[in-house]
């Protein structure tokens, strides 16, 4: 197993604020904890994962896109000083279009020089016809309009990062459907993740009620839990972590 958290650096305080140092010792603490406590083990740590939501485009906010990519940048460059050297950090996306269309999403990457890994929350739905509906490509490839947005997989190959599909299910069927609906959506994972190699790890998100009321369990049907069963078993997944 290797821990993979996500840490907010300050709460009621902004992005800005934190680049500008007024999180030190938060920042600080959390390096004398991780080295006190981790040896060299290393793990996972994404930074504020999921910005996209909290952004706005008001410069007086500090909350803008370019301060998220400025806090990053910030409280990584301060944890390497502070001598952490077993943190694989990580930036991780949404994928949710509205935001993927934004003029200023492609200012929230902090830089090559500051993230390790790029990971991606994405979710489909196994209700035919129903929002999000479609298979894993649809899943990491969604996009409304190419020319605004290529895809976030199309995207995050450029950095040329290891990627990770930090969380990802299907929603069951808000209304009663085929129990093999979600079944079939498992069975294109592997098949279509081959051809996007550059995906290191993915990490499958689990829980009988999300903030919809939505069930997103591997096993909410006994179709569902075999396929994934089937999914789990494939020799890709059998890796020997360094």
């Amino acid at each position: 197993r290797i821990l993979f958290t996500n840490w907010k650096v300050g709460y009621h305080t902004t992005w800005g604020k934190v680049a500008a140092g007024q999180q030190n010792t938060r920042i600080d603490k959390l390096s004398a904890h991780i080295k006190a406590n981790y040896g060299r083990d290393k793990f996972f740590l994404a930074i504020h994962h999921e910005p996209e939501n909290d952004v706005s485009t008001d410069p007086k906010s500090q909350m803008t896109a370019k301060d998220y990519a400025n806090m990053f940048r910030y409280t990584v460059k301060r944890m390497k000083a502070n001598g952490v050297t077993n943190v694989v950090f990580v930036m991780a996306y949404m994928n949710v279009e509205k935001w993927n269309n934004s003029s200023w999403w492609w200012d929230l990457y902090p830089g090559n020089d500051v993230v390790d890994w790029v990971a991606v929350d994405s979710y489909i739905n196994a209700q035919p016809g129903g929002f999000h509906h479609g298979d894993f490509d649809y899943l990491m490839n969604r996009t409304t309009d190419e020319k605004k947005f290529p895809g976030w997989y199309d995207w995050a190959i450029t950095k040329n990062k290891p990627i990770m599909v930090a969380e990802w299910a299907v929603y069951e069927c808000r209304t009663k459907c085929d129990p093999n609906e979600k079944a079939k959506l498992h069975a294109t994972v592997v098949p279509q993740l081959k051809g996007m190699p550059a995906i290191k790890a993915i990490v499958a998100f689990d829980t009988e009620s999300d903030q919809q009321g939505l069930d997103m369990r591997i096993d909410s049907t006994p179709q569902a839990l075999a396929s994934f069963k089937k999914v789990a078993a494939e020799p890709i997944f059998q890796v020997r972590v360094r």
